[in-house]
């Protein structure tokens, strides 16, 4: 059976640079379903997907420090983060935080910076 994916899986289903945790296919590899009969084609297990978002979150520090701080402060609101980026000399992630949190009329989380954060690192459009 071929594992390889074509070009609108590799496109559409990211989480294949990273092995499954769930059905042991490879990095690059399509998952199986059925016991490894068939290839899974338009879908990834969820536990490849998770795996994948620990790596863009491990991939990158101001993210990864963001998150760290929610896990302690509840209620964590979008300005904090940026407060957080700048203490730490992540300024270009801070000032880009203060500018969602103005557009949006001051309404961005901390999970919502780090979100953005990560969107746009990964070449994403969310402003």
């Amino acid at each position: 059976m071929d594992l390889t994916p074509n070009d609108w899986q590799r496109e559409n289903l990211p989480p294949l640079a990273v092995a499954c945790p769930d059905c042991g296919s490879a990095a690059g590899e399509l998952c199986t379903s059925h016991g490894g009969t068939r290839a899974r084609n338009s879908q990834v297990h969820r536990g490849r997907t998770a795996a994948w978002n620990q790596a863009q979150i491990d991939g990158n520090p101001a993210v990864r420090l963001i998150l760290d701080a929610t896990k302690t402060r509840r209620g964590m609101h979008g300005t904090h983060a940026a407060e957080l980026l700048d203490a730490h000399g992540h300024t270009a992630e801070a000032e880009r935080i203060r500018r969602a949190v103005s557009e949006r009329n001051g309404l961005l989380s901390a999970k919502q910076a780090a979100a953005l954060i990560l969107d746009e690192a990964e070449g994403g459009k969310t402003q």
